[in-house]
């Protein structure tokens, strides 16, 4: 279904969305706490209904604002299932950064809080506005650089990864005739470039999910009953 989904956009629009998504997996979230229910467990490490419904609501909210009226109850629940997934794969994501050695160093997490549109209402961060969002989700600066630094954590393994895959200009040009089987003479010239940087953004978004499928192979993932598909 996501497939289904991902091909009513281009490819420039679903980088956009995913950006989006990835931003409310971490700067939207509250930290787990006991007595919320529990979605999945990963090598121990519990992932929340609560959270699991925060991501959810989320991605129902984006999606629904790209596709309107198309959006329907198969897409949402697609959706609910894709929202548990993703928060396994961060956490795996998470767990193998931290095991292999990446650091995340305090500036690199105040950088990047700095960094969030929300928090420079003037183009320029703001504390109080940093200090009101806090005080709207209940959580301490503590924990919010932790799940800050979490996420600058997947998104140096995910990059170790992704910098790990190229594709040759054969291969570019390959692919082009394969799926441009009435292109004509000049076409592949004209397109080289965004066709190759869509064919390396699908190569390593595969390579990506290959990675993190090994690291679930190896890993001991416990769903709780009432989130089984």
């Amino acid at each position: 279904m996501l497939e289904q989904m991902r091909k009513h956009m281009n490819w420039i629009m679903w980088g956009i969305l995913a950006v989006i998504i990835v931003t409310f997996l971490f700067f939207g979230i509250y930290p787990s706490q006991s007595g919320q229910g529990v979605a999945a467990k990963v090598n121990g490490d519990i992932i929340t209904s609560s959270e699991v419904g925060r991501v959810y609501r989320n991605m129902v909210e984006t999606y629904r604002q790209i596709f309107k009226d198309q959006f329907n109850d198969s897409m949402a629940k697609t959706l609910q299932d894709q929202a548990l997934r993703d928060l396994i794969q961060n956490r795996l994501l998470v767990q193998e950064a931290k095991r292999i050695g990446i650091t995340v160093s305090d500036d690199e997490v105040r950088r990047a809080i700095m960094s969030v549109p929300s928090f420079a209402p003037q183009g320029q961060f703001s504390q109080a506005e940093y200090e009101r969002y806090l005080d709207y989700i209940n959580m301490k600066p503590s924990v919010f650089e932790e799940t800050q630094r979490d996420y600058l954590l997947k998104r140096k393994i995910e990059r170790l990864v992704e910098d790990s895959v190229a594709v040759t200009d054969l291969e570019v040009a390959s692919a082009y005739a394969s799926r441009n089987p009435k292109a004509k003479p000049g076409d592949f010239e004209k397109n080289k470039t965004t066709f190759k940087q869509q064919m390396l953004s699908e190569k390593r978004n595969s390579a990506l999910e290959a990675y993190v499928q090994e690291l679930a192979k190896k890993a001991t993932i416990v769903k709780g009953k009432s989130m089984e598909s």
